[in-house]
C-alpha cells in the first residue's frame, strides 16, 4: 500500500470557481502545504477550454452566451469539455512520482483506477491511450493534465447522463458541417452511464463505486476532508485574480501531461 490520499469533495461550484479551487490545491501542493488530493466535484451547465487553446476555435461562445452556459479556462491542457450536472468531474493533485515516472504510466494508473470505479456497476470499462476510459469504443471518462515542479494535476470526467444534443451545438466539430451531423458523430464517440445501466445512478452511487475502485488500483487508503482554509483563501484570492479567464496571466506549465478530451473536444 502506498501512502494515503485525501478525499476531498467540493460539490456544485460555477465553472470559474471550480478552476479557482484546482489552481490553489496545485499552488499549495507544490509548497508542500496540502497532502496528495483526490477531489470530485460538480459544473453548472458550462464548457472548459485548454489553458493553450483557442476559445472561439472550439466553442460556439454566442450560443454559450445566449444558452447562458459559462466558459471558463482551466489550468491544464487538452481541448473543451462540456460539463453539466450529468457529469461528475475529478481532479488528482499528487507528488508527480506516486503513480509512475513516465507521463504516459501516471496517466494509465490513474485512469485504471477510475475504469475500476465503474467495472464495479458491472460495467466492461477500460483504459484506452492515451488518456481516456472507454466502454466498447466509446468514452465515457477522458483526462487532461499538467506537471508543476513536484506536483502533476491531473483532471478528468466521468459522464453520467449525456446531454448530447447540448454539447454537439456548443462544441465546434471540424468533422460535422450541420448541427446534426456533430449530434450524431459525437453520440458514435461517447457514451455514458445512463446508457449502459438503463437508468440514471445517483453521484454518491457513483462516488462510492469511484473511491471504492481507484483505493484498490491506486493501492492506498482515501480519507474523507473539506478543503483547507488556505486552499479556500488562496482559491477567493485567484478569482479575484481573474483565474478561469483570458485574462488571467497564468504561469507557464513545465510540461502538459496529457492532451486528452479527444472525444469532447472541437
Amino acid at each position: 500500500m502506498t501512502a494515503p490520499m485525501r478525499l476531498v469533495d467540493t460539490g456544485l461550484r460555477s465553472a470559474r470557481r471550480n478552476v479557482a479551487i484546482t489552481a490553489a490545491m496545485a499552488e499549495l501542493h507544490r509548497v508542500g502545504q496540502i497532502p496528495d488530493t483526490l477531489r470530485l466535484c460538480l459544473y453548472p451547465r458550462s464548457v472548459l477550454v485548454g489553458c493553450r487553446q483557442a476559445a472561439d476555435h472550439a466553442v460556439h461562445l454566442k450560443r454559450c452566451r445566449r444558452s447562458r452556459i459559462e466558459v471558463a479556462r482551466r489550468v491544464t491542457d487538452g481541448g473543451a469539455v462540456y460539463l453539466s450536472g450529468g457529469v461528475l468531474a475529478w481532479d488528482v493533485v499528487a507528488e508527480r512520482y506516486r503513480f509512475g515516472v513516465r507521463t504516459s504510466d501516471v496517466c494509465e494508473r490513474i485512469c485504471c483506477g477510475i475504469a475500476a470505479g465503474l467495472v464495479r456497476f458491472g460495467l466492461p470499462a477500460r483504459f484506452r491511450p492515451p488518456g481516456d476510459v472507454e466502454i466498447d469504443g466509446r468514452t465515457i471518462s477522458a483526462t487532461s493534465g499538467m506537471i508543476d515542479g513536484p506536483t502533476i494535476v491531473f483532471q478528468g470526467t466521468v459522464l453520467i447522463d449525456l446531454a448530447v444534443a447540448e454539447m454537439a451545438a456548443v462544441l465546434r466539430s471540424p468533422a460535422a458541417s450541420r448541427r446534426r451531423d456533430a449530434t450524431a458523430d459525437l453520440a458514435r464517440r461517447v457514451t455514458s452511464l445512463s446508457e449502459w445501466l438503463g437508468r440514471v445512478p445517483s453521484v454518491n452511487e457513483l462516488r462510492g463505486l469511484l473511491v471504492a475502485g481507484v483505493s484498490h488500483h491506486w493501492g492506498c487508503d482515501l480519507y474523507y476532508d473539506a478543503a483547507g482554509h488556505d486552499e479556500v483563501e488562496l482559491a477567493e484570492r485567484l478569482l479575484d485574480e481573474g483565474v478561469g479567464t483570458d485574462a488571467f496571466a497564468a504561469a507557464p506549465l513545465a510540461a502538459p501531461a496529457n492532451a486528452a478530451h479527444r472525444a469532447m473536444r472541437a
